[in-house]
């Protein structure tokens, strides 16, 4: 079981949500219970990240697309993302059945990775989008946040 706790000002800590409250009930009173505890990542820079790449993406995928056989290539945000993270540094190499290596983004899940790395990962993310992805676009890195901010604010 995983349940996520929260420290109150007297010291003792309580389920964070009801239904990890719910679970608790499940052991008798002054039960001894063995817990491994980490420090959950910020939420809400996690959800920055992702409208941050969101908004890179929109901007990116109104250009004009490859075509393939064709066909117009249709953009994937998923693919745009784990680009993102690669260019920016976050990636590990893997072989395929046929012999060939490439790599793959690193995992940016809370369980993969630690909030002073997934800082960094965001900082390096915004270089590589006004370096590499939206060089023309005339942005800023602070014009960048702000945007990003406010597409928050509205979800």
């Amino acid at each position: 079981m995983s349940i996520y706790l929260r420290k109150l000002a007297n010291g003792t800590l309580a389920g964070a949500t009801e239904a990890d409250q719910e679970a608790l009930k499940r052991f008798k009173l002054g039960a001894t219970l063995r817990c491994e505890i980490k420090q959950q990542r910020n939420y809400q820079f996690h959800r920055k990240f992702f409208a941050l790449c969101q908004f890179a993406f929109d901007l990116w995928s109104e250009g004009n697309m490859p075509l393939f056989k064709g066909e117009r290539v249709q953009p994937q945000f998923e693919r745009f993302r784990h680009d993102l993270v690669i260019l920016a540094g976050y990636y590990h190499p893997v072989v395929a059945i046929n012999g060939e290596v490439r790599v793959e983004a690193d995992s940016i899940a809370f369980s993969s990775m630690d909030e002073a790395t997934f800082e960094t990962c965001f900082s390096n993310v915004i270089n590589v989008i006004l370096g590499k992805v939206l060089p023309n676009k005339n942005l800023t890195e602070e014009k960048l946040r702000q945007v990003v901010d406010e597409l928050l604010e509205f979800s």
